[in-house]
């Protein structure tokens, strides 16, 4: 936890005034929305949602609303003080629309929102609470001699004390996926491994791609690896050698090849803004959905799903 002070303008009409602010409050953060006005509808509770969500991340301490009407400013940061922050606010509404008399009000609210997260302490966290995610970068030769096993020793430490550890790109499994099948706590969880990499590697050779120069990239074969085969046996010792106790998958990809309504849906999106965009909005409508079957007490079964477009 940083603790940082956010300044958020949520209108494009204020980002002047939030710079003058920020630049005034040393070690602050500025984040500007270009619009903020004129979205209706799900695009306006989208806009909203990624205001109070930016708001209520966990390295934000405190957080400085600017905006124009005070009822949107009002919406943005009660959604905000929901989530534990300190939050003050400042509109054009409450100056007579003078962005000077603004961007001084901004400063001192600012200022005394610094002044109170400058004397919050760290406290202790359990091990337990924490979950670490393990990303690839850039491997060579010696990654998978000193890099990633010093990466997997940590994360076997880490997960001895309670935590968990999360590791993906599924691709880079290829050709060492048995080595984590074997790790998997239940018979179940290692065939999802080998499944989970035997789609990747049929949707790579379905669309014709070599995987060489692709994966592994240039960088990697100027590094001294040849093979995607290499490669992922290096990638893999991040992982340390704990057992693999689950296997997530990405919910909108399993409903569109399980489900002929969602499928249907998932390729008439897909038609005119590409399958990522088709596939985050079939991400969004099982959220959705479920979201209503908790709100009714409904058993979740995807024969019941009731989705449009």
């Amino acid at each position: 936890m940083r603790n940082r002070l956010l300044v958020l303008s949520i209108l494009g009409l204020t980002t002047p005034a939030a710079r003058r602010v920020a630049r005034s409050l040393p070690g602050s953060l500025l984040v500007a929305a270009p619009h903020g006005r004129g979205q209706l509808g799900e695009d306006a509770a989208a806009y909203r949602r990624q205001m109070i969500g930016l708001g209520r991340n966990p390295n934000i301490g405190a957080v400085l609303v600017i905006g124009a009407d005070r009822t949107r400013v009002d919406l943005i940061a009660d959604g905000i003080a929901g989530g534990g922050a300190l939050v003050e606010s400042v509109a054009l509404d409450d100056v007579h629309e003078d962005a000077l008399a603004l961007t001084d009000r901004g400063i001192r609210a600012g200022a005394r929102l610094m002044h109170a997260i400058s004397r919050l302490r760290r406290e202790p966290a359990p091990l337990a609470s924490l979950l670490v995610g393990i990303e690839c970068g850039h491997s060579d030769a010696t990654s998978g001699l000193v890099a990633n096993p010093l990466v997997g020793a940590v994360a076997d430490r880490l997960v001895d004390a309670g935590a968990s550890v999360m590791v993906g790109e599924t691709l880079e499994w290829l050709g060492g996926e048995h080595v984590l099948a074997a790790r998997a706590r239940t018979a179940a969880v290692g065939e999802a491994i080998t499944a989970a990499v035997l789609r990747r590697e049929k949707a790579a050779a379905a669309t014709g791609v070599d995987l060489t120069g692709n994966n592994p990239g240039q960088e990697n074969i100027r590094g001294g690896l040849s093979t995607i085969e290499e490669k992922s046996l290096g990638a893999i010792a991040k992982a340390g050698s704990r057992n693999l106790r689950w296997m997530l998958q990405q919910a909108a990809w399993t409903a569109i090849r399980g489900d002929d309504r969602v499928k249907r849906i998932f390729n008439r999106i897909a038609k005119r803004s590409g399958r990522k965009a088709a596939a985050t909005a079939i991400a969004r409508k099982l959220l959705v959905w479920m979201h209503r079957a908790v709100l009714r007490g409904q058993t979740y079964g995807a024969h019941e799903t009731q989705l449009t477009t």
